[in-house]
């Protein structure tokens, strides 16, 4: 499941799915979504759904502060060295065309390159074509964070 669908599940007509966004936002401590978890805490109808939302946007908050990244903790998951035998059993794990030879840094490229545009159509936040409504009625989109890796929470605990 990716963030931009996380996002659209804080809008459904269901609380029990608004309810299992904010505690999948939660268990991976995705920072970015500190202003759609604030939105659905101050304005769900439900107060059930607004508890989970004040639950989950103080612990968003806990991450920002010691200045956890989700998309940094994927990177940092995906550094560590693997063992020779790991490393060759992954490649083979991924398809690849006939043009790709049996080349272990060719394989690992690939494998690279593939995991990386996985990760950026994950992440992808919605850019000025997407045209999301960001009135008072409607949850916001998640954000990007800034150039420092910050975010732009506000300083109330995700609320």
């Amino acid at each position: 499941m990716d963030i931009q669908e996380l996002a659209q599940r804080l809008r459904d007509p269901d609380p029990r799915v608004r309810v299992e966004a904010l505690r999948i936002l939660a268990m991976v401590e995705e920072t970015r979504a500190l202003g759609a978890v604030r939105w659905v805490y101050l304005h769900d109808p439900e107060p059930g759904v607004r508890d989970v939302a004040n639950w989950t946007g103080n612990l968003l908050w806990q991450a920002h502060r010691r200045g956890y990244s989700t998309e940094h903790a994927l990177e940092e998951m995906f550094k560590r060295p693997m063992s020779p035998e790991t490393q060759a059993r992954f490649l083979e794990s991924f398809e690849f065309g006939q043009s790709i030879d049996g080349n272990l840094k060719a394989r690992r490229f690939a494998a690279e390159q593939m995991y990386r545009r996985r990760l950026d159509e994950a992440l992808r936040v919605p850019d000025s074509t997407d045209e999301i409504d960001e009135d008072e009625d409607a949850p916001p989109a998640l954000s990007a964070p800034s150039e420092d890796g910050s975010g732009s929470p506000d300083n109330d605990g995700g609320r």
